[in-house]
């Protein structure tokens, strides 16, 4: 019998075909994927305050009766409905209003006993702008105001109240779910269940309450990690893989044929691969390079170095626009003395010359190729290389043992299988490093080859500065550059204040930039669509592309040499550190302007004036664990790093915690059959994470 957790989401009460839809579009087509579905942050409206106390500037939620209601039409602009109503408590009155929400006199009446929950404002005399409002009626406990609020993604018609009202009607059961978590672990850290964890999560009593439950689920993602990294590196041991000795005058000639003199710590990381590459147990090795230190260079050298002994390398690539990139770069330095191709779902090109797939396939199996790069088309079953002896990741932390054997020689071959070399420019804090990766062998690139240019950043604050800002893009562009602008929202804007990728765009398509040619990307676009956007930046045929982080780890364009980012308080310091660095990739002086909102902290200031003090990635990534500590369920901060729902890389003692558990369970037993729930809920955590 099927538990009613796999209940499809349209079978909920009060969840029609169109919301079931629009719910799959996030990934949530079941109650148990619902429950699992946790609100991005909480917003505290437990403030509750008579109206003769309350202050201006205060986040509050009161409690009366609506005396008026009516809808008007703005006087400085007839366009916008305003929706004004007064509100009473006995203590006193206050005015509500809202924006471009005209309806709510059908459902607001004179008499109507209502809970509203906003900031309070003075503009137009003593008011609540748009407070979110709920209907009290004969209810003693409301879900809306007044209390801790969940708050979730949403796309179409969603609203928060309809994914409440789905998560209100999942919880029910909640029962149905098998604890899975050894009991002596659950004991010895005096963790809540994952039942209650769950309902905590969605419906919290107090930031009590809601911090156990964050520290159970965080718990629970960071001993699944561990876990499935442990079962791969203990896999990995039992491999053997080919040995690719030093080709010594092959590697001097590499590197006297560049047109610069590489670093210290470029120098160093090759020598390490290549003594890793000259044994018979697989590589593993991650090389983190700050932006614009190099890591391609050193893969390169080490690819080269492969080649004069028969051996072929794979390139993987996060998007096709990069690895045609990275195909080109390459082909320009090293084609005159190795095969060079470019292997995508639409792009094949070996060497200069466009070829068929087939042809491609063809070329890849008899070993006429050295070098490929590729995206994930590359793990095909019909892909076959003839010894294939390295695979170089991209920025992806999760490939494994079975992706590499799913990038696999021709068959009857025994040569293992390929070594590994992840390069990342994410910069990962040292401290965490040693928790996360502390068994895995990690090169630095922390030095900046001599014609990198550092980019001036500029805090933007207040009207003038921003007109200085807009001025000066303005000015880049009239000189034929471009320029880079990220938000951290694709559409409507939050309750604080962050503007999103579509309002940029029609304000600067309207106003600032009327004159200029504008493009937008997010993450809802098809990769399709984004492909052609990037593609028309770098030919140069747009002068300002908008976009949300997905340009964090993106194409090379020389010619920009602006990147605005709106909203900056919301991102992590090594986030913020990458963005930057897509700028000031060419011969120009480069700029990066940091816009936060108007309301923000003290904090928010520290952590961006650290951005505008330093350049040095790993130093920021060690500023923002030591400036943000484990995080805040109630803030909106975002982390650089998004591999976990609930889970931070600022819980450094957390993750340290479960790796040690992690390592205890596969001593014990490395199948986990001692532990049937715990062994199912990893292979289900396989499975969400597509974790290889």
């Amino acid at each position: 019998m099927m538990s009613s957790l796999e209940k499809e989401v349209k079978n909920i009460k009060g969840i029609g075909a169109v919301k079931a839809r629009e719910l799959a579009k996030i990934g949530v087509s079941t109650v148990r994927e619902v429950l699992f579905d946790f609100p991005f942050r909480h917003d505290d409206l437990s403030n509750k305050q008579p109206i003769e106390d309350i202050k201006v500037g205060e986040k509050v939620t009161i409690r009366g009766t609506i005396s008026v209601i009516q809808n008007r039409r703005s006087k400085s602009n007839r366009r916008i409905m305003v929706t004004e109503a007064i509100v009473e408590d006995g203590t006193g009155s206050i005015k509500a209003v809202w924006f471009h929400q005209g309806f709510l006199t059908k459902s607001l009446k004179a008499g109507t006993l209502v809970s509203l929950s906003g900031k309070t404002d003075d503009k137009y005399g003593l008011s609540l702008v748009n407070p979110v409002y709920e209907i009290v009626g004969s209810a003693k406990v409301t879900k809306h105001t007044g209390c801790i609020v969940p708050i979730y993604k949403l796309i179409g018609s969603l609203t928060q109240k309809v994914r409440r009202a789905v998560a209100e009607e999942a919880v029910k059961y909640l029962d149905e779910l098998t604890e899975w978590l050894p009991e002596k672990i659950i004991q010895a850290e005096g963790l809540i269940s994952e039942q209650d964890a769950i309902r905590t999560m969605h419906f919290p009593n107090s930031k009590k309450d809601l911090e156990k439950a964050e520290i159970r689920l965080k718990f629970d993602e960071f001993l699944l990690h561990q876990i499935l990294h442990g079962k791969v590196r203990r896999e990995l041991k039992k491999q053997t893989s080919p040995r690719i000795s030093f080709n010594e005058e092959i590697v001097k000639e590499t590197l006297a044929s560049l047109p610069f003199e590489l670093t210290g710590a470029q120098k160093k990381a090759i020598w390490a691969i290549i003594k890793d590459m000259d044994r018979d147990e697989p590589m593993n090795r991650l090389l983190e390079g700050d932006v614009g230190t190099g890591k391609t260079i050193v893969a390169a050298t080490v690819a080269r170095n492969a080649a004069s002994q028969g051996w072929q390398t794979a390139i993987l690539a996060p998007t096709e626009i990069l690895a045609d990139q990275h195909a080109m770069t390459l082909q320009k330095m090293f084609g005159d003395v190795m095969n060079i191709a470019v292997f995508t779902r639409t792009k094949r090109r070996f060497g200069n010359t466009e070829v068929t797939k087939e042809q491609m396939l063809e070329a890849l199996r008899n070993g006429k190729i050295d070098l490929v790069v590729g995206t994930h088309a590359l793990l095909s079953e019909t892909v076959l290389f003839n010894r294939l002896g390295l695979i170089v990741v991209d920025e992806q932390h999760r490939f494994g043992v079975k992706q590499r054997k799913a990038l696999k020689d021709r068959e009857g071959d025994n040569d293992g299988i390929p070594h590994l070399l992840s390069m990342t420019a994410t910069p990962i804090p040292r401290s965490l490093a040693l928790v996360l990766y502390g068994d895995l062998d990690r090169s630095l690139l922390d030095e900046y080859p001599a014609f990198r240019k550092p980019i001036n950043t500029v805090l933007v604050e207040g009207e003038l500065q921003l007109e200085h800002a807009y001025e000066k893009m303005r000015e880049e562009m009239d000189r034929g550059r471009q320029v880079f602008v990220v938000a951290p929202l694709i559409e409507e804007s939050d309750a604080l204040g962050a503007k999103s990728v579509h309002e940029i765009y029609d304000h600067f398509e309207q106003g600032p930039f009327i004159a200029y040619r504008i493009g937008m990307l997010h993450g809802k676009l098809k990769p399709a669509e984004k492909d052609e956007v990037m593609a028309k930046f770098v030919a140069g045929e747009l002068d300002i592309v908008i976009s949300t982080t997905v340009v964090e780890v993106g194409v090379d364009v020389p010619n920009a040499t602006v990147m605005f980012i709106e909203g900056a308080e919301r991102f992590g310091l090594a986030q913020l550190h990458q963005l930057r660095g897509r700028v000031g990739r060419g011969e120009n002086e480069s700029i990066c302007f940091l816009h936060p909102t108007s309301d923000t902290s003290e904090l928010a200031h520290a952590r961006l004036n650290a951005v505008v003090r330093s350049q040095n990635g790993f130093e920021l990534a060690d500023k923002d664990l030591e400036l943000r500590g484990p995080g805040n369920i109630f803030g909106t901060d975002q982390s650089g790093f998004e591999a976990f729902k609930i889970g931070t890389f600022a819980d450094i003692d957390l993750i340290s915690l479960a790796k040690d558990y992690a390592k205890d369970i596969l001593d014990e037993d490395e199948d986990l059959n001692i532990w049937p729930e715990l062994k199912d809920r990893v292979l289900t955590y396989y499975d969400e994470v597509h974790f290889e």
